[in-house]
């Protein structure tokens, strides 16, 4: 479904993302870990084409999106993201900011757009804030909020960088719950997160980087049996 071919990323002088190779299929949870500067949100911003690799491929279901004909805005239609800072319009009230992304694309209509955010916020128990803006929440709220944003788009994979990081410690395992939802729903996802707890029940394969390369990638199970010296240390200082 979406595999990265020998990515590299550069800014300026500066290698951050070392050639990176790894491969997904539909409905794998992928959990991507190292220490903090080693390119993992940087990787994640590259597959969604927030940020250009200065060479390599990703193909995602079967074409190269960093051919130059690619269509950027089609590739984030199918490849959801979601913020550690959530990124949600201030200016905007909750329904809005869930609504306004489907609505301009031409995704569907004003009235379809609004009928599936009120289910979604119920689902999330987050109706009543429908009419709230962004400032008036708490930080797991808002996350959820994001989240949902997100499915709105009916996206074939969501892209979480660091999801609970900005929340208060309180907040974490309402976030982490509705992640874990999505995923037994068999949505394909890729997160970025030092919470190995959720990570383990979350996710199916894992990816350790480590100074911009690949250290292992393979199932989470056989991580913590690996051999593997550097990504044993990491596992027990976060574990």
């Amino acid at each position: 479904m979406l595999e990265a071919k020998n990515i590299k990323k550069k800014f300026g002088e500066v290698s951050v993302l070392k050639g990176i190779n790894f491969k997904i299929e539909k409905g794998d949870r992928l959990a991507i870990i190292g220490p903090s500067g080693c390119g993992k949100s940087t990787l994640l911003r590259c597959l969604n084409l927030i940020e250009k690799p200065t060479s390599g491929e990703i193909i995602f279901e079967g074409q190269n999106i960093l051919d130059d004909k690619t269509d950027v805005t089609e590739v984030r239609k199918k490849i959801g993201m979601v913020f550690q800072q959530f990124n949600l319009f201030e200016n905007q009230t909750v329904l809005n900011n869930i609504i306004l992304a489907p609505t301009l694309l031409n995704i569907m209509s004003e009235k379809e757009a609004t009928i599936k955010a009120k289910k979604l916020l119920k689902s999330i128990n987050l109706y009543n804030k429908k009419d709230n803006y962004p400032s008036e929440l708490s930080g797991g709220q808002k996350q959820r909020v994001a989240i949902i944003r997100s499915l709105m788009m009916n996206p074939d994979i969501i892209l979480f960088d660091e999801p609970t990081s900005a929340l208060d410690p309180e907040m974490v395992e309402e976030v982490e719950e509705l992640i874990g939802e999505i995923a037994d729903k068999g949505m394909t996802m890729i997160i970025v997160s030092h919470e190995m707890s959720f990570i383990k029940n979350c996710a199916n394969k894992l990816l350790f980087i480590n100074e911009g390369k690949v250290s292992y990638f393979g199932d989470i199970k056989d991580a913590y049996k690996s051999d593997n010296k550097r990504l044993k240390e990491f596992l027990d200082i976060v574990k």
